[in-house]
């Protein structure tokens, strides 16, 4: 299996990318303590969607669980995202960081926030979404009470001003979700929302970044393959805003790498498998690329 993962990811914490260990002053001594860590680091990456970034932001700060961080990695924006939040006033805010790199691509930009974020867990939160002010709550109700490493969550899909529940499946192992992953035309997770332990993130190398689509899939893929198996939290936690902009370019072009992830992880090596779930998925993204067209 040729897999290329990022060799930094190995080598974590980069000292320009972790801010140094924050400390308090101890009451009548002059030793110091190591502030907690925060619970959850919500990762955003941004190019170029500036009030859509602001939106998400101020979503994550409106949440009623409050232990937590924002990550923004201004992935080459036209207008620096750490002015954006500056002239919302929300940099103000100790929780939030900015931290900019020139347009290097998404899977690049998603290791650079997961290697500054301090939090136990990382929430992904795609720049134009929204988490519900319950959002980190429920997310921490269930990670406490199953001892869970990974989290996917339902979600709100919102167009023209309407909206549904996209009720997501849940699976008895992590082969299933797998194949599920690689053959449902709608995938059974959402990246956006999903929250998963740091150090099983970092363990398992963070994004790959030879993949410049699909590197969310590809990483669940590869969790999947390990054994990991993720829960599902009944119960939407992001607001997912569709618009012409989130739709993937080039679809069809994709099928190279939805290729390639067949070929990697698929769970059965018979001959004719691989052939049968490309033909499966080929047939899948032309349907979606024909119904975008047709909107």
């Amino acid at each position: 299996m040729n897999q290329s993962f990022p060799a930094s990811l190995h080598n974590l914490p980069r000292q320009h990318d972790r801010p140094s260990e924050p400390t308090e002053s101890v009451a009548g001594d002059e030793a110091t303590m190591p502030l907690v860590r925060p619970t959850f680091s919500v990762c955003i990456v941004v190019r170029d969607r500036p009030a859509l970034l602001v939106e998400a932001v101020r979503s994550v700060l409106a949440n009623t669980f409050e232990d937590f961080e924002v990550v923004i990695v201004d992935d080459g924006s036209r207008i620096p995202a750490a002015q954006v939040i500056a002239d919302a006033h929300l940099s103000a805010d100790r929780r939030v960081r900015v931290l900019a790199q020139p347009p290097t691509g998404i899977a690049e930009a998603r290791n650079r926030g997961l290697r500054s974020a301090m939090g136990r867990y990382v929430t992904v939160l795609d720049s134009d979404d929204q988490l519900t002010v319950d959002a980190l709550a429920r997310l921490h109700h269930l990670l406490a009470n199953t001892g869970g490493s990974w989290v996917y969550a339902d979600y709100m899909e919102v167009r023209r001003g309407t909206s549904r529940c996209i009720r997501l499946p849940e699976y008895a192992s992590a082969r299933r979700m797998l194949f599920g992953v690689l053959t449902r035309p709608r995938l059974p997770f959402k990246h956006s929302g999903t929250t998963i332990d740091r150090t099983l993130l970092e363990r398992i190398g963070g994004y790959d970044e030879s993949f410049r689509l699909f590197e969310d899939v590809e990483l669940m893929l590869r969790a999947l393959s390990t054994g990991v198996h993720p829960c599902h939290l009944a119960h939407p936690i992001v607001l997912f805003q569709r618009h012409d902009g989130n739709v993937t370019r080039g679809r069809l072009g994709g099928l190279v790498f939805w290729f390639r992830l067949i070929d990697m992880y698929r769970p059965l090596r018979w001959p004719g498998v691989a052939t049968a779930i490309k033909a499966l998925r080929t047939l899948s993204e032309t349907g979606k690329w024909l119904v975008t067209l047709g909107r």
